[in-house]
């Protein structure tokens, strides 16, 4: 997600994802995004809660517009997810992409750019395959693995926030949160 990438400090694509959104004009986005964003910043990268949302409102407050959802976007795009078989928020964006005459519409996802063509809208992305290979190996290095490993991890930071005791010895049974305990 282009605009998680912008956000991320220290990631191999932030500069040239911020660079990318900001070298464009009339860009915009839907509230479902920011929200997405949001929890991808938080879940995924472990970005604070207070930080993220910091964040994302600094972003919403440049040059990109906001378009809020209503009952009649939302009912088509879950029609427009269903069909192109994408995640609700990419179809989100796509229909509203579509409703404003966009030509362009940026992302790094591949359902989504496939699902683009369909409606005569170009995907563009700031991420060739070399960033791309700098971007599998620091997530290699920073993430957890995908799925239990991630969701322990999870876990983990939510036990320790609550009781420092409690999240070392689940760390400890965990295996450093690698398998159940």
């Amino acid at each position: 997600m282009i605009i998680v990438y912008s956000l991320l400090d220290g990631h191999p694509a932030s500069v040239v994802c911020e660079q990318f959104i900001r070298g464009h004009t009339e860009w915009f986005t839907t509230t479902f995004t920011l929200f997405k964003a949001k929890s991808i910043l938080t879940k995924i990268y472990s970005v604070d809660v207070v930080r993220a949302s910091q964040k994302l409102a600094n972003f919403a407050a440049g040059p990109i517009a906001v378009i809020a959802v209503d009952s009649a976007m939302a009912l088509a795009a879950m029609n427009m997810a269903d069909t192109c078989g994408i995640d609700l928020t990419d179809a989100v964006l796509l229909h509203a992409s579509q409703n404003n005459g966009a030509v362009f519409l940026a992302t790094d996802d591949n359902k989504l750019a496939q699902a683009c063509r369909q409606f005569a809208i170009t995907p563009e992305s700031p991420i060739d395959a070399a960033l791309r290979q700098q971007m599998a190996a620091w997530e290699t290095a920073n993430l957890p693995a995908k799925g239990l490993p991630r969701v322990l991890r999870q876990i983990h930071h939510w036990l320790n926030q609550a009781n420092s005791q409690t999240a070392q010895d689940f760390w400890s049974q965990t295996g450093g949160c690698s398998h159940l305990p």
